[in-house]
């Protein structure tokens, strides 16, 4: 029993060890099937990882033999079109060398028609010069006549004068003789009252001394007698007198017959060569209407001609600019078949606007959304205007001004982005029931339309002026970034055909006065920001506001819609508005000094954590990024072919696969802008002292991290991956 017991632990011992060995085995055996089994897994995620490269290779071959046939389709319209233009360049050569000929044959004939004008010019002057000669003698002659005829009444004047004197010196002659015969007369009278007094003395002495008396007697009439001889010779030279005045009389009224005989001939003679002179002054006036006549008919031909040789050379330059649009605008030359492909044959479904002067459609090109903008070929004046406009926009570049892709001659079209959200006034009037903007929002488009105003309004050497401002030409895009449409050939229609409700933003002063200027562009922005501020009507938005703020209402106007707008902004931007809807262009404040001053601080205000609340809304759509992350001097693309440019423009606003547009180092300019640091560094290195953005001067050079921009990069990044 004991050799029993020993026995079985002996036993046990030997069960263990067993148990023990065959524990080892298994854990080894186990080991061995969960190395097999992970070398079989990583065989099988190698295989996966392989079959999953071979897929994404056979994607990527086919992708690139799609991308290779979509080129050989490119390439061939390519060919077609480079064909179509060398057609169209052989058409053009051709009709310019006929307008070459037409040209050369015209002035030929221009040149005969010259030398005959001048020759029958040079003749008729001859004439006239020799006709207006004898006329002239004639004429000399006439005046010889009538000086002479004149110094002869002079002469008779004269005498006529010297008669009438010396017809006076005889009256007055006449008058102290009889003077002196009636003093004569007096003393006769004297004389005979003396000899009766002498008669009765003698009478009386008779008696006293006879002798005495006698002698006396004697004496008195020897004085009588004398007296009596005296006035008989007196009244002798009185009647001689007489004879001569009647004589003197008699050769004056023979004189003054004379005289107004000689006048009537006189008059006769002026009336007869006054006769003459008119006859002759119709004739030389007849000659130089006849002259004036054949000049006018040369400068009408001369006229003709330069006419003629302007509208060579406008149609030469005309064809010369048809044929080099593409260098010149730096934009791409669409046909029209490429326009109705892109807009399905101009399908009703795909219009989005209709107006008297043009039709908007929407359309696809290379997988691109576009906007198509046709005009009505009568409210132009013909190619060349639709090229002077096509020039003026394409250099318009500006990340809030709407950009224009392409043109279209032959079918007056323009190509323009396509913005997904529609018009400013279809947001504020929540149209296709979508929400309000908020004042965040409203307040970042003002600065916004703020900078692109600027912009406009600092090309060189002529500012641009939009003339047409209102909520229905600020556009939005996918991220609710506002861009102003700009289009100087539909402003002249629609400044005289609105309708009430675009009126209202319209200067009253350019309205009375014709005159267009940056300022009534300020008037325009002034109406708008009442309007967002407060959702009114723009009709007597101005008293409205106004009247609220003159009794401290202000906030019992403003748009509930959107949000809590704080008080100070509020009042900041109706003030502002006010200011700028000054009915006196004069005192409106400048968009560039005193306008951006208000509006900078309050943007920086209305886009804290703006960037990261976009963001994280942005988070939902990850298959595009941002447009506030892709830095503005990265957006706009000049000095481009046009194939170059048109793929630009598919990559920046098509759908974005990668990340190579978002800024990766955000830092925020002097202007108050974020843009890419490299970018921004490389523009001041360039030499440009002015923001990309406003087109102003900027302050200094100072560059500022966007950390919260950054951040919010970061996050949508991450979110991506």
């Amino acid at each position: 029993m004991q050799q029993q017991e020993e026995e079985e632990p002996n036993l046990d011992e030997d069960m263990h060890d067993i148990l023990n060995e065959a524990c080892t085995r298994a854990e080894l055996l186990k080991k061995e099937v969960d190395g097999e089994s992970s070398k079989r897994r990583k065989a099988e995620m190698d295989l996966l990882i392989a079959l999953q490269r071979v897929q994404e290779s056979e994607k990527s071959y086919l992708q690139e033999v799609n991308q290779r046939k979509e080129t050989e389709r490119t390439l061939a319209r390519q060919r077609l079109e480079i064909d179509e233009m060398k057609r169209r360049h052989n058409t053009l050569y051709d009709e310019l060398q006929d307008t070459k000929k037409q040209k050369l044959l015209l002035e030929q004939h221009i040149s005969e028609i010259k030398s005959a004008a001048k020759d029958y010019v040079q003749e008729i002057t001859e004439y006239f010069i020799q006709e207006s000669c004898e006329e002239a003698k004639k004429f000399q002659k006439i005046k010889m006549d009538l000086l002479a005829m004149l110094q002869r009444v002079k002469d008779v004047e004269n005498l006529n004068r010297n008669e009438k004197m010396q017809r006076k010196d005889m009256e007055e002659k006449i008058a102290r003789q009889r003077m002196e015969i009636e003093e004569t007369k007096r003393q006769r009278d004297e004389l005979y009252h003396e000899l009766k007094d002498v008669k009765e003395q003698k009478l009386c002495l008779e008696r006293l001394d006879s002798s005495k008396e006698t002698k006396r007697r004697r004496k008195a009439e020897s004085e009588m007698l004398s007296a009596l001889k005296k006035v008989h010779d007196l009244e002798h030279q009185y009647l001689n007198e007489l004879k001569r005045r009647e004589a003197v009389e008699e050769t004056f009224a023979r004189q003054k017959e004379e005289i107004q005989e000689t006048k009537r001939e006189l008059n006769k003679i002026r009336s007869r060569h006054m006769t003459e002179i008119k006859a002759h002054e119709e004739k030389l006036a007849e000659s130089i209407r006849f002259i004036q006549k054949i000049q006018a008919k040369y400068d009408k031909t001369l006229h003709e001609r330069d006419t003629a040789i302007a509208e060579s050379e406008k149609l030469r330059q005309m064809n010369r600019d048809g044929a080099s649009m593409i260098a010149t605008t730096q934009i791409a030359d669409f046909s029209f078949f490429e326009l109705r492909q892109a807009t399905q044959d101009f399908d009703t479904a795909l219009k989005i606007g209709t107006g008297r002067f043009m039709n908007v459609y929407k359309g696809f090109i290379r997988n691109t959304a576009i906007t198509v903008m046709l005009l009505h070929p009568q409210g132009l004046q013909g190619q060349l205007e639709f090229h002077q406009e096509v020039v003026v926009l394409s250099r318009l570049r500006h990340p809030n001004v709407m950009m224009l892709i392409g043109a279209c001659p032959e079918a007056f079209g323009m190509v323009y982005e396509f913005l997904p959200n529609g018009s400013l006034e279809d947001q504020l009037s929540c149209k296709k029931n979508t929400p309000p903007l908020t004042w965040k929002m409203r307040t970042r488009i003002i600065g916004e339309i703020c900078s692109a105003l600027t912009f406009i309004h600092s090309q060189k050497p002529h500012p641009v002026v939009h003339g047409n401002l209102n909520p229905m030409n600020i556009l939005l895009d996918a991220n609710f970034v506002s861009k102003l449409h700009v289009c100087q050939l539909l402003r002249k229609y629609n400044t005289g055909n609105n309708t009430s409700g675009t009126s209202s933003y319209i200067d009253p002063e350019f309205l009375s006065t014709g005159e267009l200027a940056p300022r009534c562009d300020v008037y325009s922005f002034g109406i708008i920001i009442l309007h967002l501020l407060t959702g009114k009507s723009p009709q007597n938005i101005t008293t409205i506001v106004e009247d609220a703020m003159e009794k401290r209402q202000l906030h019992s106007i403003m748009d509930t819609s959107a949000g809590s707008w704080p008080f100070v902004q509020a009042n900041q931007l109706a003030h502002l508005g006010l200011r700028c809807a000054n009915l006196s262009g004069r005192h409106r404040p400048d968009l560039t000094g005193e306008v951006w001053g208000v509006i900078k601080p309050l943007l920086k205000d209305a886009s804290q954590n703006f960037g990261c609340k976009q963001a994280f809304e942005a988070l939902s759509d990850d298959t595009q990024a941002p447009s506030y992350f892709i830095c503005p001097i990265l957006q706009c693309y000049t000095g481009l072919s046009n194939w170059e440019y048109v793929f630009e423009l598919t990559r920046t606003f098509a759908p974005m696969d990668g990340e190579q547009e978002v800024m990766t180092d955000p830092h925020i300019a002097a202007d108050g802008y974020t843009y890419e640091a490299n970018a921004i560094r490389n523009w001041l290195d360039g030499g440009n002292a002015r923001s990309p953005m406003t087109n102003l001067s900027l302050e200094n050079r100072e560059l500022t991290p966007n950390r919260v921009l950054r951040s919010a990069i970061l996050e949508w990044r991450q979110h991506r991956r």
